[in-house]
């Protein structure tokens, strides 16, 4: 299972985190993991970051697909020169989450919220920490409230809405929980099994 990702202005952290959960679920094509290392590494160099190895990183971006043994090779050389170690699972899986509601309420059209619901509908119902598996259940109802038509008589709450009502409708439900996920206390908390 691969879910694109929009990488076009992650930090490393959160590119990190996607590596990370991506090692359990394959949520980013490689290819394309590498070449949002470099962009970031390219965005960095141009906002004035003095480093010879974010450097070699930003270089590697002039490649339409970069070599995957030299991205590694120099952003672990990063990471050691700047003591950054890749995120814990439990957390990775929160800012994945975190990242998906994001893009769940920045939708543009009812299919589009339709197929990122949906995949809440096959995954993650039982990954740890609990808030993950918990806020994924939640997301796999609010598929199955928006968008179950098994029943022929009964229509959709979402083909009951128009678009911009269905759109509207998703942000006021996701905001709440995208805030909680946003907030570094409240992912300290809920990402707490890590420390247990």
């Amino acid at each position: 299972m691969e879910k694109e990702i929009q990488c076009d202005d992650l930090e490393l952290e959160e590119l990190l985190c996607v590596r990370v959960f991506s090692n359990t679920f394959h949520v980013i094509g490689l290819d394309r993991y590498y070449k949002a290392i470099t962009e970031w590494a390219e965005r960095k160099v141009l906002t004035g970051e003095e480093s010879d190895t974010l450097l070699i990183l930003a270089s590697l971006n002039l490649e339409p697909i970069p070599d995957r043994n030299e991205v590694e090779q120099y952003l672990k050389i990063y990471q050691r020169e700047m003591n950054i170690q890749n995120p814990h699972p439990h957390y990775s899986a929160l800012v994945w989450l975190r990242m998906q509601i994001g893009y769940l309420i920045a939708s543009k059209s009812g299919e589009d919220v339709e197929g990122k619901l949906a995949l809440f509908t096959h995954y993650f119902l039982d990954f740890p920490p609990r808030a993950f598996a918990r806020s994924a259940n939640i997301l796999s109802n609010f598929y199955w409230e928006l968008f179950d038509e098994v029943i022929p008589i009964f229509y959709s709450k979402a083909s009951e809405m128009s678009e911009n009502e269905l759109i509207l409708h998703v942000k006021e439900r996701l905001t709440p929980l995208y805030r909680k996920l946003d907030n570094s206390d409240w992912m300290g908390i809920l990402a707490r099994e890590i420390f247990v």
